[in-house]
């Protein structure tokens, strides 16, 4: 028995008052609210320039230097340039479409409209280093269709409808490249 002074408390009362506080503090948390505050710093913010997440940058760079490998197969590989020349011509038509596409969508950019009236014209030059028998200059030829199928096929899940279909018809030319190099 208790000997302080005042009423006894009862056990449901007890209860009843613990389960009240409980449900407070659970109230209080779910709503951010804390009677202890935070020192944690506000979320930063992060500044989406859609011009630096388009994907179609990195596509085109990608299908640049896929051509370049291809013309360094074909004056390295005499035997096998006939069969590397038509999937040149099909890479330099993907250029085309991809730079137009870029140059249509972003019409203010300086890049845009000038990578767009050069897309006929050669890549960037540069030196591509290729491996010494013909059938190794194969294997990388196909190397390179398999890692820009599977970059076109990545970007399709966050490209428009038409620019999907640009980028689906491409990943699709490539897979028959892989076919014609196997």
């Amino acid at each position: 028995m208790s000997t302080a002074p005042g009423r006894p408390v009862s056990r449901r009362a007890l209860l009843v008052g613990a389960g009240s506080v409980g449900a407070a503090t659970l109230l209080s948390s779910i709503a951010g609210c804390s009677y202890f505050g935070s020192d944690e710093p506000p979320p930063p913010t992060v500044d989406l320039n859609p011009a630096a997440l388009d994907p179609i940058n990195g596509l085109i760079a990608t299908t640049r230097l896929h051509i370049l490998r291809l013309d360094a197969a074909i004056a390295a590989d005499q035997a096998d340039a006939g069969k590397l020349q038509p999937l040149r011509n099909d890479r330099q038509q993907h250029l085309d479409a991809l730079t137009a596409e870029y140059a249509r969508t972003d019409p203010s950019d300086p890049n845009a409209t000038a990578a767009g009236a050069t897309a006929t014209a050669a890549p960037a030059s540069g030196a591509v280093a290729l491996p010494d028998s013909p059938e190794a200059i194969v294997s990388a030829v196909r190397g390179d269709a398999a890692t820009a199928q599977v970059q076109f096929t990545d970007a399709i899940s966050t490209a428009s409808r038409y620019r999907a279909a640009l980028y689906g018809t491409i990943a699709g030319s490539l897979a028959s490249h892989r076919a014609v190099l196997a």
